[in-house]
């Protein structure tokens, strides 16, 4: 029979100052919380998580020239960090640099740094004899920058021609790394290529990978629209549009070594997800709960748009069970667009995409498991997250932890919403037919971005037109509410330990249980892999203990960063948060 979860009950420890979170209260406005409202536009939000439920939002501040990316923190509660500058603090600190670029900083993005701040990246034209180039900033958790890195960030590239598009994620050490499209001197819009570079905690450019740079593919035609995901040991794999075959675009993907390295053990420029006839693009990725990935894309090969999806492993081969050009997921589609993924905690994926079954594109989404094949649960054409009849564009996404999912999107030009689906594949009873409504104003809202949140909800960020003369920012929780009709035992859940460092000590978890009955007690990383199981069975009532050792399923030490217990008790699931701190 097949488990069903309610919604995770995500309650933060965090050490290192051991601070727990306020729980989310009426602080969040109806409409939002205000996160810049300075004169002049503010654009392209990205947001990342503070490792307390809270947001750190990054976006292209264009209050006054020369532009400048600016940050901002959003507390659990609703609050802006009163430690924070108002409207945001400023990456580009220094005068002189600052007066000297000639263009705009443009779609940064961002990754926490693990303990409460964020490592921010972005292209940068401050040196017009080069073109764009890549930088990257780190913001502390007290919103000041921090004074080890750079003065207006480290440098990851300066080779000549046009650096764009960067996408970042954390080195699991304080650090990230940084892959972007690469446009190098003499290289044309038929010509690209994606590079990648990593920065340590410090601000240090690694110089274990080559100069500006190690190259992830340097094939014939252009590489673009890439995609990053953490590999969990200090490398990351990525995945891109390609235009190598000469007819239409395919799916690559490549894994770099936390030394620099393009992974010997995968094809020289990527290894092909897709290479399907037709057009193959927008690819996304996540973790496949393993060590591998999952991508998904939209794709023409059969004369329209469709949703295809592909499992790799971190060996560079195609998982046993998927088909060699891709899983088609959009089944009964006419016009299916731009999916987006999130983790289903089983080595699967939930994928969303714009669906154009009624004339204009509502979301949609289907359940994807890791053995290659669509749940047979679902819907076959998958479940309809809104039947509003305007056009639903710009949809992402988190797990909730429980097997579903949380989808928010741009409702036409001017409204933000959410829908939250389950682990059955059915809509949560609490959320409205159509989608939760975020902000639905009469001026436009736009250009959603989403990062997991307590109490199985998250936030969402936007830029936002309601002052009626520019864009400002602005960011909502949303929460997730209990399936009615559940019943079970929500069980105590705690975090113990001696020592307020527990990479240095082990970590103690207690529940109680009011009644004998089966549970299931496993260690996941942030990346929703499981990273090992530390109880399963029927226990007793009453109290128990658990001790964990800070190792994986193989005895090895796990990696410092973030680390979720997931407890699950007569289906239902409470998370505990812990840092491991080395």
């Amino acid at each position: 029979m097949r488990a069903v979860f309610v919604p995770v009950i995500f309650v933060s420890v965090l050490f290192a100052g051991a601070i727990t979170p306020r729980p989310a209260s009426a602080a969040w406005p109806q409409f939002g919380r205000a996160i810049d409202s300075a004169f002049g536009d503010q654009l392209a939000p990205r947001i990342a998580t503070d490792g307390a439920n809270g947001a750190i939002i990054t976006w292209l501040d264009r209050r006054s020239f020369p532009f400048n990316i600016d940050a901002q923190h959003v507390l659990a509660t609703g609050d802006v960090d009163p430690a924070w500058p108002a409207n945001g603090r400023a990456l580009l600190t220094d005068a002189l640099t600052a007066t000297i670029v000639p263009q705009g900083q443009e779609f940064p993005d961002v990754v926490s740094d693990g303990a409460g701040g964020a490592i921010i990246t972005w292209p940068d034209a401050r040196d017009n004899t080069l073109g764009l180039d890549i930088y990257v900033q780190h913001i502390l958790a007290s919103g000041v920058v921090d004074s080890n890195w750079p003065v207006n960030g480290a440098t990851l590239t300066v080779a000549r021609g046009q650096q764009t598009h960067p996408f970042i994620v954390s080195d699991g050490d304080g650090g990230a790394i940084i892959t972007w499209v690469d446009g190098r001197a003499g290289a044309t819009v038929n010509d690209l290529d994606i590079y990648a570079a990593h920065v340590s905690r410090k601000g240090l450019v690694d110089g274990s990978w080559p100069d500006n740079g190690t190259p992830l593919s340097t094939a014939p035609g252009a590489q673009f629209s890439p995609a990053i995901l953490a590999d969990g040991a200090g490398g990351a794999m990525v995945t891109w549009a390609d235009a190598r075959g000469g007819n239409g675009m395919d799916i690559y993907a490549q894994h770099v070594l936390a030394t620099g390295v393009v992974d010997p053990a995968w094809p020289i420029n990527g290894r092909a997800l897709s290479v399907a006839t037709g057009t193959q693009i927008t690819p996304r990725i996540i973790s496949d709960g393993a060590t591998g990935a999952i991508v998904a894309w939209t794709d023409t090969r059969d004369g329209t748009n469709e949703i295809f999806a592909q499992r790799v492993l971190i060996s560079g081969v195609i998982a046993s069970g998927w088909p060699i050009n891709g899983r088609f997921v959009s089944i009964g589609g006419i016009d299916e667009v731009v999916p987006t993924l999130a983790p289903d905690g089983a080595n699967g994926a939930i994928v969303a995409w714009g669906g154009g079954r009624s004339g204009h594109h509502n979301m949609r989404a289907h359940h994807l498991l890791g053995s290659g094949v669509l749940d047979a649960a679902w819907p076959v054409g998958g479940t309809s997250l809104s039947f509003a009849s305007s056009e639903e564009t710009d949809q992402v996404m988190v797990s909730d932890g429980a097997g579903g999912a949380i989808v928010a999107w741009q409702q036409g030009a001017f409204d933000i919403f959410a829908q939250h689906v389950l682990a059955a594949g059915t809509l949560d009873p609490a959320y409205p037919i159509n989608g939760r409504p975020l902000v639905n104003l009469p001026d436009q809202q736009q250009s959603p971005a989403i990062v997991a949140a307590g109490a199985g909800g998250a936030i969402v960020t936007w830029r936002d037109q309601r002052s009626g003369r520019d864009f400002d920012i602005f960011a909502m929780q949303v929460l997730e509410a209990l399936p009615t009709g559940v019943h079970g035992t929500t069980p105590s859940f705690t975090f113990a330990s001696p020592n307020p460092n527990p990479a240095n000590a082990m970590a103690t978890l207690r529940f109680g249980l009011p009644r004998e009955t089966s549970v299931r007690l496993n260690i996941y990383d942030v990346a929703g892999r499981r990273v090992r199981e530390l109880d399963s069975g029927v226990r007793t009532a009453g109290e128990h203990a658990i001790t964990w050792d800070l190792r994986d399923g193989d005895g090895h030490a796990v990696a410092s960063g973030l680390y979720f217990a997931r407890l699950e008790v007569e289906g239902r699931a409470v998370t505990r948060k812990i840092m491991a701190v080395k």
